[in-house]
């Protein structure tokens, strides 16, 4: 099955070609099976262009570079040649590199955007882990097309890399970059010789783009012939985090100054530890204080959503912080307990403490007065657990209540007090023998006071001062309110075993994916229905096998090692069969096969699509780029 000109590749490989050659870019490629069993990829430079010194040259030196480039997640160049691709006559130069197992981005783009959104953060992670090593080693993709990335069982990987630059040579003319560029080359390709990592951050940005939205953010064509400003992702899909769209929108800027710094400053951001002040990308458990991946709502460390405390449109409570103290302890705790509750970046909390004449007029300008509003528009209940909570960290706030009700106590509290006090005077001064006039004067006097008592502080319970901040969004359909997450995250506790939390967390992660495509893509909900109900006898399954685990776990727990060692010896002396070591292994291959079967039902769910949702998107990128223009 050898195309024509195709290399002979050394016999101690072992190689068997099983795939006709094609045309990708510059080289013609085909599948190879090797004698071990693994599967490669032969390519060899187009004839037309080995002819060429120049490109033959270059490609040389790229191929060789790649051979020597040992970074982890890189498919690794197992051989090349020929051995002198210099001498008169020498057939095309050629490399043969692994090829990993797995499934290509392109496909899983096709096939499943727009994906959950803490699924694509996931990924996005590991593709800026995997770019951070070869940045280190001075290696810039330029077009990190997602036909180039593989999704293997083993995690990432990257192939073909440090080949675009025979690519764009092998156009040779201007109007071809025009008519061939990739809506994932950095729009500063075409302008500049030397680029730096951040137009690999550019093709990032479109990569995520996409998984999110299932569109590419400028069209199909180069970027700088698309939108200077895309819809955000969040205006096409509106449960994408603020932090996220904005992370997204930065990448996809024209100018790489306005990018990301650097692939491993992307990945922080994404997975919840952004720095302040350089990202707002900081997400964490309003529970336990572990860290989430932008987009992931259930934490996986307490089993709860991530999210505590909401909003309520006609909410009539706030939160004030009542008083400060000038030290650093305490603004580092403020500072600590707003930026796991509030959405986006915490402001400087520059306060006005102790006697405002201390300060010049510029200064209250720039300063906030006590007290300060940190939350409004809330419920009784809400602002009540956050009063708690902060008050818990030592923080001097209180709830103040606009309502009517609140009003209607406020008065009965005034006129009781002013009232009781005005009764104890009248009737002191009658015991006295006063003269008559006197009790309807301090009766008077205490009604005219207790009015102005209620009217001042009904006038301040009701004035509205400038809000600080907003709490964190609450996910659209908590995952908590679907039975099959609620049982799965009830399974998330210390007593389950470090290895097993894992799978199950995964698990609960993975159906509350399906779970959120569901509410998302109401036009499919029949099909979704029937494929989520198939997931209940799974899910009880595994439920059932946790629990066996749990308490094997527990009774293991009580034995000491060397008791554990004599009662296996004694076992085996006396030719017992180990059964509770069978019952440990049952249980667990029963686990992971009910954990292989629900993955697979929830794949199929994921891949099911709502046509009227993909329309609204692509009119509400349309509309956009209507407006810009």
């Amino acid at each position: 099955m050898n195309a024509p000109g195709m290399p002979a590749l050394p016999a101690g490989l072992g190689a068997e070609v099983v795939g006709a050659a094609e045309r990708v870019g510059s080289e013609l490629r085909a599948r190879v099976r090797l004698g071990d069993g693994r599967d490669a990829v032969l390519a060899w430079l187009a004839p037309e262009l080995a002819r060429e010194p120049a490109m033959r040259r270059r490609y040389v030196r790229d191929v060789a570079r790649l051979r020597e480039l040992d970074a982890p997640g890189v498919a690794p160049v197992l051989a090349a040649g020929p051995d002198d691709p210099k001498a008169p006559g020498a057939p095309p130069p050629w490399r043969l590199r692994l090829d990993p197992r797995g499934e290509a981005l392109e496909e899983w783009l096709r096939r499943r955007a727009p994906a959950p959104v803490d699924e694509v953060v996931e990924l996005a992670i590991a593709l800026c882990e995997l770019l951070a090593g070869l940045h280190a080693r001075g290696v810039v993709i330029r077009d990190l097309h997602p036909r180039l990335c593989v999704r293997g069982d083993d995690g990432l990987w990257l192939t073909d890399v440090g080949l675009a630059r025979v690519d764009i040579l092998s156009t040779r003319t201007a109007s071809s970059l025009l008519l061939e560029g990739s809506p994932y080359a950095a729009p500063e390709q075409l302008a500049r010789t030397a680029l730096d990592p951040r137009a690999d951050l550019y093709a990032v940005g479109v990569i995520v783009y996409r998984g999110l939205t299932g569109l590419l953010p400028r069209g199909e064509g180069p970027a700088f012939l698309g939108e200077a400003s895309p819809a955000p992702p969040r205006a096409l899909r509106a449960e994408v985090p603020p932090e996220l769209d904005a992370l997204v929108m930065r990448c996809l800027s024209l100018e790489p100054g306005a990018r990301p710094a650097s692939a491993r400053e992307l990945a922080a951001a994404l997975a919840g530890d952004g720095p302040a002040g350089a990202s707002a990308a900081r997400t964490i458990c309003q529970h336990c204080g572990a860290r989430l991946r932008l987009g992931q709502r259930l934490c996986l460390a307490c089993g709860r959503v991530g999210v505590q405390f909401e909003h309520t449109p006609a909410g009539t409570c706030s939160v004030d912080l009542r008083a400060a103290k000038e030290d650093a302890a305490f603004f580092a705790s403020l500072a600590g307990e707003l930026q796991t509750l509030a959405e986006g970046e915490v402001p400087a909390l520059n306060l006005v403490i102790g006697d405002a004449r201390m300060y010049s007029k510029a200064e209250l300008e720039r300063r906030h007065a006590l007290p300060l509003r940190l939350f409004t528009d809330l419920s009784h209940e809400t602002a009540e657990r956050l009063r708690a909570r902060l008050a818990a960290a030592k923080l001097q706030v209180a709830v103040v209540d606009r309502s009517p009700r609140a009003t209607r106590r406020l008065a009965a509290r005034t006129f009781g007090w002013t009232g009781g006090i005005t009764g104890a005077i009248v009737a002191l001064t009658l015991a006295l023998g006063a003269p008559a006039f006197v009790p309807i004067v301090f009766g008077s006097l205490g009604l005219v006071i207790a009015l102005i008592v209620f009217l001042a502080a009904s006038a301040a319970q009701k004035k509205q001062r400038p809000t600080l901040l907003r709490l964190r969004a609450a996910p659209a359909a908590l995952p908590a309110s679907d039975p099959l997450v609620a049982r799965l995250a009830g399974l998330l506790t210390p007593e389950t075993p470090a290895e097993v939390r894992e799978i199950v967390g995964e698990l609960a992660l993975a159906v509350q994916r399906l779970v959120d495509h569901r509410a998302a893509a109401p036009g499919a909900r029949a099909e979704l229905d029937m494929i989520a109900g198939s997931l209940t006898p799974l899910v009880e399954l595994i439920a059932r096998q946790v629990e066996r685990l749990r308490g094997i776990d527990a009774d293991l727990a009580k034995l000491d090692e060397g008791a554990l060692v004599r009662a296996l010896a004694g076992s085996e002396a006396r030719r017992e069969p180990p059964e509770r070591r069978e019952e440990l292994l049952l249980g667990l291959d029963r686990l992971l096969e009910a954990e292989h079967l629900l993955r697979r039902a929830v794949e199929l769910g994921l891949e099911v699509r709502d046509d009227a949702a993909e329309h609204e998107r692509r009119v509400a990128q349309a509309l956009h780029e209507l407006a810009a223009g």
